[in-house]
């Protein structure tokens, strides 16, 4: 019963007390409040801002192009871009350091000095989840250039971005990894007459391999 009482009276203390403070930790408690709602809203606003994609020239001194421009505050639209400035400025620094060198060797005309990049972008929305597909293509004077891509797919719910094998289920994987190798043996490229694929290097395909997404060794 004593410790009941002393437990009341200390209640009553600490409520006379916040009833006394009030004006001092009220405003502050309301600000708080009124502060993370701000930006909780700016939070949903920007993830809810569309995604946009332009194209724009690249004309440097040691190669030229195109790259995509991606507009949007999602974190899909921002990795995105990350991908595509480090793809960039990777082959910024490879050119600069050999396009010099080549052309005083063979001349600034030499077809061995012209390096080139081309990135452009496809944006894709789902019902479920959004993807933005790269393709760069780059040239640094050899027979013929190479083609990578790059896809990040995202939840449209929370925005997280999703790997493959978020997307597709366990006892699915086997007819996914069938089913992409059927589409690599028959693709060919727009132009072309014939597969540009090594058909030994798709049969070796896992779909461990799709995770990490396809080696340029097969082109």
């Amino acid at each position: 019963m004593k410790t009941l009482r002393i437990f009341l009276f200390i209640l009553i203390i600490i409520g006379i007390a916040l009833i006394l403070t009030r004006n001092i930790w009220v405003p502050k408690l309301v600000n708080k409040i009124l502060e993370r709602e701000s930006k909780q809203g700016q939070l949903n606003n920007s993830a809810s801002m569309p995604i946009s994609i332009v194209s724009q020239k690249i004309d440097e001194e040691n190669f030229s192009g195109t790259t995509s421009v991606i507009s949007g505050a999602s974190l899909l639209a921002v990795k995105m871009r990350e991908y595509i400035d480090t793809t960039v400025s990777d082959f910024r620094v490879k050119s600069n350091a050999e396009v010099p060198d080549i052309r005083k060797s063979f001349g600034a005309d030499s077809p061995s000095g012209t390096y080139e990049i081309d990135i452009s972008s496809k944006y894709i929305k789902g019902a479920k989840t959004e993807s933005i597909v790269t393709s760069v293509y780059s040239f640094t004077g050899g027979a013929h250039g190479s083609t990578n891509y790059k896809v990040m797919t995202a939840s449209l719910s929370n925005g997280r971005i999703l790997s493959l094998s978020d997307i597709v289920k366990k006892e699915k994987r086997n007819i996914f990894t069938k089913l992409v190798k059927e589409k690599l043996n028959k693709w060919i490229p727009e132009g072309g007459v014939a597969s540009s694929l090594f058909a030994d290097n798709i049969s070796s395909l896992k779909f461990n391999s799709f995770l990490i997404g396809l080696s340029k060794e097969i082109i």
